[in-house]
């Protein structure tokens, strides 16, 4: 940092000037003509204007009707429009960092009164993308003077000397350093310090609430996943052991079809034998799934043909091939097939096993 020529600077920027923009800045967001501070925390003043009182907050009445909690000890009079010379400048928007400079110069042009005896105030009413608008007020001691000895209501006994108010074209106030503003000015920075302090601790709590309620919320995260993962884990178990299930069940059905469908060759061979008249001589059975084959001979092929075709449970009864008489024995060799139907239920199994045992013992001696 070097102090060249009067003027602070830093890596070639002039510190003062950045500064006076800071202050500029802080002074509007504070104090500026309709700012959100000043609406929400400038304390009310009551102002007394042609023999009138009125209450104000941030340069707007609020009306004969204020609550009185919302009532302050700061008063305020103001000039009569005669009294004050009123102007309206139009200056550069960059002006306003040397605004106190420009408006005393103005002052020194424009007023009618002695220079000892002249007080001017002043204030920025709007702002433009270029340029400002400025309301000065210039007025002399002597009206000053006769304002604040005017009689005042005996409710501004607390406050010593009021503040001292002129008014613009558009009814905005301009006040004039010196008289009394310093009490409400201070009271302000109080209440605003109060709410910065509970927006703290509001902030604060919050933060200690939400720090909580994320370590609450996590903690009851981590039960929940584990909880998950075990009745994941259970039902992955569960699961496995249901497919085992159906696996063995789909299994088991597929041998109980089997088995149902598989002819019972013990009751078929019985029944077969014993079922042939004494002109039959079977010397071959063959079972494939239900369908017979047998082979053998006899005096009369086509009527054991014939018979079979009439047996309960037979179907598709015809003979593989012609029947041709044996030279050797003088008997028709015959091999026939049919397809078997209706298998036995257990009972008729049971008892169809001890009907028919003697019978094939015989079928099977005389083949």
């Amino acid at each position: 940092m070097a102090n060249v020529g009067n003027k602070w600077s830093l890596f070639g920027l002039d510190l003062t000037r950045s500064g006076k923009w800071l202050a500029l800045g802080f002074h509007q967001l504070m104090y500026d003509h309709g700012a959100w501070l000043l609406q929400r925390f400038d304390p009310s003043i009551r102002v007394t204007r042609g023999g009138e009182a009125l209450w104000y907050r941030a340069d707007a009445p609020l009306g004969e009707g204020i609550a009185a909690d919302e009532q302050t000890p700061f008063s305020a009079v103001a000039l009569s429009a005669d009294a004050v010379l009123l102007k309206t400048l139009h200056l550069p928007a960059s002006a306003e960092e040397d605004l106190s400079d420009a408006m005393l110069l103005e002052v020194g042009l424009s007023s009618p009164f002695p220079d000892t005896d002249t007080r001017a105030a002043w204030r920025v009413v709007s702002r433009h993308e270029n340029a400002i608008e400025i309301a000065l007020a210039i007025t002399s001691q002597a009206a000053i003077d006769d304002v604040l000895a005017e009689p005042r209501d005996s409710s501004d006994a607390g406050v010593p000397i009021p503040e001292v108010w002129a008014f613009d074209q558009h009814g905005i106030p301009i006040s004039f350093a010196g008289y009394g503003g310093s009490e409400r000015r201070s009271a302000y920075l109080r209440r605003l310090v109060n709410a910065s302090s509970l927006v703290a601790a509001v902030w604060v709590s919050c933060v200690v609430a939400i720090t909580l309620l994320a370590g609450a919320t996590a903690l009851r995260a981590d039960r929940l996943d584990a909880t998950f993962q075990h009745v994941k884990s259970d039902a992955a178990a569960a699961a496995r052991q249901r497919e085992s299930l159906q696996l063995g069940r789909t299994r088991l059905s597929a041998i109980e079809r089997a088995i149902s469908e598989r002819p019972n060759y013990q009751y078929w061979l019985n029944h077969i034998a014993a079922s042939a008249p004494d002109t039959v001589y079977l010397d071959r059975l063959n079972f494939d799934g239900n369908e017979v084959t047998v082979n053998g001979y006899s005096n009369n092929a086509a009527v054991y043909l014939r018979m079979l075709t009439e047996e309960p449970g037979y179907t598709d009864v015809t003979a593989v091939s012609a029947f041709a008489r044996d030279r050797n024995n003088g008997l028709e060799r015959f091999s026939i097939q049919w397809r078997v139907t209706a298998p036995p239920k257990p009972a008729q199994l049971s008892a169809a096993d001890g009907e028919t045992a003697e019978p094939a013992a015989e079928a099977e001696a005389g083949s």
